[in-house]
């Protein structure tokens, strides 16, 4: 009878203690992500009459911008992030709806100067012909990422010429 028991519990046994020791060493491997400091839109921004500065706790500002002033969707943009009293390692800019997943891939910006990082970005056309969009500045730093959040509204060209109506979204 013992045997059978052995035979019969042995294998899942053994299973399960594999799987429990995978998920431990995965953990274990994977490395953390870095502590990050989110700030709050400022409500007050406005995009299209030019950049928008947040100021970081402690001192240091994020300052974004986007080219054209208009922010056309569908077509390319110009992506500006300056940085003043703080270095990156790395700057990132995810844009997304607001209250609608957009899919939209975040856009590396490259360093064109001291504390001033550029790039191409873009815009997908909403069903819904205006949208409210968060373009998310991510400052990557030694051990830490700065999230910088800037929001605004566009409205794309209604193609039948009849206006468009309807929220944001």
């Amino acid at each position: 009878m013992k045997g059978l028991v052995q035979r019969r519990w042995g294998v899942p046994l053994l299973v399960v203690t594999l799987l429990l020791a995978g998920l431990l060493i995965g953990r274990l491997l994977r490395p953390e992500a870095p502590p990050r400091t989110v700030l709050a839109p400022d409500p007050d921004c406005d995009l299209r009459a030019g950049s928008c500065a947040l100021a970081l706790p402690g001192g240091g500002r994020i300052r974004f911008g986007i080219l054209p002033r208009e922010i056309p969707v569908g077509k390319e943009l110009k992506l500006e992030v300056w940085l003043e009293g703080l270095e990156a390692k790395a700057v990132t800019v995810d844009i997304d709806g607001v209250d609608m997943a957009m899919g939209l891939s975040p856009y590396p910006l490259r360093r064109v100067g001291p504390g001033h990082f550029s790039g191409p970005g873009g815009l997908n056309f909403c069903s819904r012909g205006i949208m409210e969009w968060e373009a998310r500045v991510v400052v990557r730093q030694e051990g830490r990422e700065i999230v910088a959040p800037f929001r605004f509204i566009t409205q794309a060209p209604d193609p039948a010429g009849a206006g468009t109506a309807g929220g944001a979204g």
